[in-house]
């Protein structure tokens, strides 16, 4: 039995941040939003997608037609798991956002 990390890979997740020279400012900006902003639509996608699994896996289950439980386990923990990184993003997001607020000018 194999895990799919499909949704950890760079390509997945979308190319890497990257830090633009001065001269550059608007570009790297709206670069590096659209990286972050691509990151957390795949994560959501992933997300969905193991949610999805978990409740066709859940489905299987109460119909009696599931004929590999330990796949079914298996799929409901990857289903959580995803959800608890994505509940802990939003707090970090969200701890950021509320650091920059308390910021004074």
């Amino acid at each position: 039995m194999r895990i799919d990390e499909s949704f950890l890979t760079a390509s997945r997740l979308g190319a890497p941040l990257e830090l633009g020279n001065d001269s550059n400012v608007g570009g790297s900006r709206k670069s590096n939003s659209d990286g972050f902003q691509n990151l957390l639509d795949d994560l959501m996608e992933a997300s969905q997608e193991a949610s999805a699994a978990s409740r066709a896996e859940t489905a299987k289950l109460l119909t009696g037609t599931l004929e590999d439980f330990p796949e079914y386990m298996v799929t409901g923990e990857k289903s959580s798991i995803m959800f608890e990184l994505n509940l802990n993003v939003r707090n970090k997001v969200i701890d950021a956002y509320n650091e920059i607020m308390r910021t004074q000018i």
